[in-house]
């Protein structure tokens, strides 16, 4: 036999799928909903006769008949060899939507959702089949649901606004409030607006992804980059600057060869280059670089650690770069570092083939991510004898700045 309780664990999970208000939504479908439970049998009744008798009445106490909602019970009578006609239940159900929530304890919610779903359909109709495939999504955001209406019908009015949300001059809406609220206006908004006036290319809400995709303006991505060569300081004084990725990208500084570098304690310290320019990579950092186009007119060189992860993201670079050459990551400058070998954490591991590294760099990939030379063999950039540093970068200073095209993947060489 069932409980009242059980009943009302069976109704907050179907108000938790959704269904309670899908269903009152759609004016009926899928009431009235049947509760499943077991029917004592007859050996049952004559072994527990008084103790069924007191998880009927109990049943009956809290249902629907006696508390004015809940769940009904229809009764049917059966007859029994040894103890005669028994009245047992035969059904029980959900009768509507109004019953499912009460005996779920959101009596209150679902009379909030009815305010929702009249203020949106009345608001923008093309939003019926959103509401009814979230219809706990827009629950939650009852609370602001005028300010995203307000939002929505900016956009449309004004699409592609090209300013930051807090300039958008709508009560109540600021850039905090857009961020928090970005996955429910992406949703309506790809519903609502033209084509036109989305950026189809971008993808996803991170990485000020839905600023991109619907024409808002966002704090851009700091790019910090060094001289390596004082005769070409920023003004004659500045050597170190950040500035945002669109003003590095329209910088086009008058060098031959970038250096990008993964430490910040080794981008601080590279010894000084004519002609060129450093830039802190700052690990996967290292794909904002695909915006700066004057980078195709340079010599591209690149300094991470020798792991499976810093020819990971030296793969990275050269789908953007193909020019790009490693330097201090090779197996003479791995092998003479042993004493200070660490191990690359299991989380950082990159195990799947990178098409971007030329044979040489592939065949101490290979062995790196193969551990033939040990356990998550990992040598830090920062633990290269400086000397070794600076023969580096008078090698690379001393050759020509016209860079060769490397030869990539596994069968090179």
């Amino acid at each position: 036999m069932i409980s009242p309780e059980d009943i009302r664990q069976r109704a907050r999970r179907l108000w938790a799928s959704g269904e309670v208000l899908r269903g009152w939504l759609s004016g009926g479908g899928l009431f009235p909903y049947a509760v499943p439970f077991g029917k004592p049998s007859a050996r049952e009744w004559l072994d527990r006769f008084a103790e069924l008798r007191r998880e009927i009445e109990a049943l009956e106490a809290s249902s629907k008949a006696k508390l004015g909602a809940g769940y009904s019970i229809a009764f049917k009578e059966v007859s029994h060899q040894k103890l005669g006609r028994l009245r047992v239940p035969e059904r029980i159900t959900f009768g509507s939507a109004e019953d499912a929530a009460a005996c779920a304890g959101e009596r209150a919610a679902l009379a909030q959702f009815r305010e929702v779903a009249a203020t949106l359909r009345a608001a923008e109709p093309s939003l019926a089949d959103w509401l009814a495939e979230h219809p706990l999504v827009a629950l939650e955001h009852a609370a602001v649901l005028p300010r995203l209406l307000a939002v929505v019908e900016h956009f449309k009015v004004h699409p592609r606004p090209m300013r930051h949300a807090r300039e958008l001059g709508i009560p109540g809406v600021d850039s905090k409030f857009v961020e928090q609220n970005r996955a429910i206006l992406s949703e309506w908004l790809e519903r609502l607006l033209p084509a036109g006036a989305l950026d189809t290319s971008v993808r996803g809400l991170a990485e000020g992804a839905f600023e991109r995709r619907f024409g808002l303006l966002r704090e851009e991505p700091l790019v910090r980059f060094r001289w390596l060569d004082r005769s070409l300081l920023l003004g004659g004084r500045i050597a170190d600057a950040s500035v945002p990725l669109s003003e590095l990208a329209a910088y086009a500084p008058p060098c031959e060869r970038v250096f990008v570098v993964e430490n910040k304690i080794n981008f601080l310290t590279l010894p000084a280059c004519a002609r060129s320019l450093a830039i802190f990579g700052a690990g996967y950092a290292v794909d904002r670089l695909a915006a700066v186009p004057w980078l195709s007119t340079k010599a591209l060189h690149y300094w991470g650690d020798i792991e499976t992860h810093g020819f990971a993201i030296l793969d990275r670079l050269r789908r953007h770069w193909p020019q790009t050459q490693s330097f201090l990551m090779d197996r003479e400058t791995l092998l003479r570092h042993r004493d200070v070998w660490s191990e690359e954490p299991a989380e950082r591991r990159c195990t799947r083939e990178l098409e971007g590294l030329d044979a040489e760099e592939h065949h101490l990939y290979d062995d790196l991510r193969d551990d033939r030379l040990g356990v998550g063999v990992r040598l830090e950039q920062e633990r290269i004898e400086f000397g070794r540093v600076q023969a580096a970068i008078n090698a690379i200073s001393s050759a020509t700045a016209v860079f060769p095209r490397l030869p990539c993947g596994r069968g090179s060489g």
